[in-house]
């Protein structure tokens, strides 16, 4: 038991256990965003940077958020990193020299890439709950980076795709940060009950 709050701890500080209801709603949101661009019809590749940099713009504030409010220790300065590194790749996709396609691809492939072993990194130093599916989702942003760099065609509607499938892993792990941070508070308040239990019996 203590072994499981400890892990716990090394990622997600408790004071920001009782926001966890706001990663429910981001993951919501990650889900409604996943199932438009899926609907989309675009041939332009100008407008798919474009769509590209709101995505990855987004993700990174959020990951920026996490390290100030969410995470704890050493663990803020590498979900800060991750923020930057899809920041940046945020803006470059908004400006796609030479062949657009090919470019807006090569960033897609690299923010999968990064993406997937942040998730890796997170799943396996913090086993518990739903850590195999951040797991999962990790070895799926790998996939997906090697066939997004991979794949000389370039069509349009795989970089959409692509991107329907980066806002869908994130709405997953959204969720997945939700029920640990809400596992993580009933763990909070179960162990406060014993020292108030101690109190009230000694006054």
């Amino acid at each position: 038991m203590y072994a499981t709050a400890a892990a716990e701890e090394e990622v997600y500080a408790e004071s920001a256990a009782p926001v966890w209801w706001v990663f429910l709603i981001t993951g919501t949101l990650w889900f409604v965003l996943s199932l438009v661009m899926f609907r989309f019809d675009i041939t332009s590749a100008s407008t798919i940077g474009v769509l590209a940099g709101i995505v990855f713009l987004t993700a990174g504030l959020i990951e920026f958020c996490m390290a100030a409010l969410v995470n704890s220790g050493w663990w803020k300065a590498l979900n800060a990193i991750l923020g930057l590194v899809l920041v940046v790749g945020g803006i470059m996709s908004f400006v796609h020299p030479g062949n657009a396609f090919v470019a807006v691809a090569s960033i897609t492939g690299f923010m999968f890439l990064f993406v997937g072993i942040w998730d890796l990194i997170v799943a396996f130093s913090d086993r518990v709950g739903l850590w195999w599916v951040r797991m999962i989702t990790g070895f799926i942003c790998i996939g997906l980076a090697f066939w997004a760099s991979g794949d000389f065609q370039r069509k349009a509607v795989l970089l959409v795709a692509w991107l329907g499938l980066f806002a869908l892993l994130r709405g997953i792990n959204s969720f997945i940060v939700a029920f640990t941070l809400h596992h993580l508070e009933k763990k909070v308040a179960a162990d406060a009950k014993p020292v108030s239990a101690i109190g009230g019996g000694a006054s």
